[in-house]
């Protein structure tokens, strides 16, 4: 869990304790007020030192009373001036209206009726405290509990995902291992067709034109290889302590511009329309012109891969009074409902669209991440346009 999730669900819960220890204490109040006070009075023809005070039925006034009645009682043993002297300061410390109180209700008791009174003040004096003190218990314990429970759900969810974290991780690792050990055969092969072709003195040979084409192969894979150590060491780069964005003030407009003209001929070769729909005035902001380019290129080099001819695509660049606005949409098939909720995170890769399509599963996942680096959001939208289906979409508070 979040810190500020975290923070938020201590506060949340100490505010329903609070309320309940509130609702209890006000209820048991008016027990004491309404029904145990008066009961007393009548029956026992004793009156409470604190029943119908204007400042209530508080655990404060409680145990400054109930510690002046235990002073009184203990000095009625001592002598006069140690009596005298200890009365004098705990009721000092109780204060004029409890004293007084008390003082009202033994002025005409003997020796042992005041005995009897005080020591029976004190009894109900620590069983209405106690009362008053079970609620406070109780919330403290429900608290607790509250907070245990909450600690246990965040294990096991940590747990959880620490499980599926590994088991994404290991299968990207087998799906890299396959994609370089595809190439790497292939490479194998022909180097080794091009060695023996060298080492035959006589039959058939391999001529210019087929050599040709298998360098072309030797390259391509070669390049194919380089390409995925490149993604992954990009990936580790970012997700490296100390790492940081060179940021400097950029027209983001521009950038959208160079990255949409770099790639707009591999987009007409496949037979798919490019649409860009970006303001002509400027749109300055400080961003990694290198690493914001690289996202953009991934986003579109996603929708060139996994679209096919025919497929529209728009780059949509929008700045309002409060927020910058960057779609790369398209109107091609949906990205299925499983994989869309997990598109984000690392190591996330469908084999299907993998074995059909190709892809190392941490484009999206390097692109989310530079963007929320920037202090932006990166999302998925589906079937919410007029005329595209699905949309990956930037966004930057101004």
């Amino acid at each position: 869990m979040k810190h500020k999730e975290w923070k938020g669900f201590l506060v949340k819960r100490f505010l329903m304790i609070l309320f309940w220890v509130s609702i209890s204490e006000w209820l048991l109040s008016g027990f004491f007020d309404k029904i145990f006070f008066p009961w007393l009075s009548d029956t026992l023809q004793i009156e409470f030192f604190m029943a119908g005070m204007d400042s209530g039925l508080t655990i404060g006034v409680l145990l400054k009373g109930g510690l002046y009645l235990t002073v009184t009682g203990i000095c009625s043993q001592f002598s006069d001036v140690m009596g005298v002297g200890m009365r004098a300061a705990s009721g000092q410390w109780a204060g004029s209206v409890v004293t007084e109180r008390i003082a009202s209700q033994t002025k005409y008791l003997n020796s042992r009726q005041t005995q009897i009174y005080i020591w029976g003040m004190v009894a109900i004096t620590i069983l209405v405290l106690l009362a008053l003190l079970v609620p406070y218990v109780l919330a403290a314990l429900a608290f607790s509990r509250m907070v245990k429970r909450q600690m246990q759900q965040m294990e096991e969810q940590e747990r959880r995902q620490k499980e599926e974290y590994d088991r994404r991780k290991n299968l990207l690792l087998s799906d890299v291992a396959h994609d370089l050990k595809t190439p790497m055969t292939t490479v194998a092969g022909y180097a080794r067709a091009l060695i023996s072709n060298e080492e035959q003195e006589h039959g058939d040979r391999i001529c210019g034109e087929k050599k040709r084409e298998y360098l072309e192969a030797i390259y391509n894979k070669s390049m194919q290889m380089s390409g995925l150590l490149n993604l992954l060491f990009e990936y580790v780069t970012l997700d490296s302590e100390g790492f940081q964005l060179k940021k400097a003030k950029a027209d983001l407009w521009e950038l959208l511009r160079d990255c949409g003209a770099g790639l707009y001929v591999d987009f007409e070769k496949k037979g798919m329309e490019m649409i860009p729909k970006i303001p002509e005035e400027a749109c300055i902001m400080e961003v990694d012109r290198v690493q914001f380019s690289r996202v953009i290129n991934n986003l579109l080099n996603n929708a060139l891969k996994h679209n096919d001819a025919g497929t529209r695509i728009w780059i949509i660049a929008e700045q309002e009074d409060e927020e910058i606005t960057i779609r790369i949409c398209d109107d091609g098939a949906a990205i299925p409902e499983k994989t869309a909720n997990y598109i984000f995170e690392p190591f996330v890769l469908g084999d299907e669209s993998r074995n059909s399509r190709g892809g190392s599963g941490l484009g999206l996942s390097i692109a989310h991440k530079v963007i929320t680096m920037h202090g932006g959001s990166l999302t998925l939208e589906q079937n919410e346009g007029e005329k595209y289906r699905k949309a990956f979409v930037i966004r930057f508070a101004v």
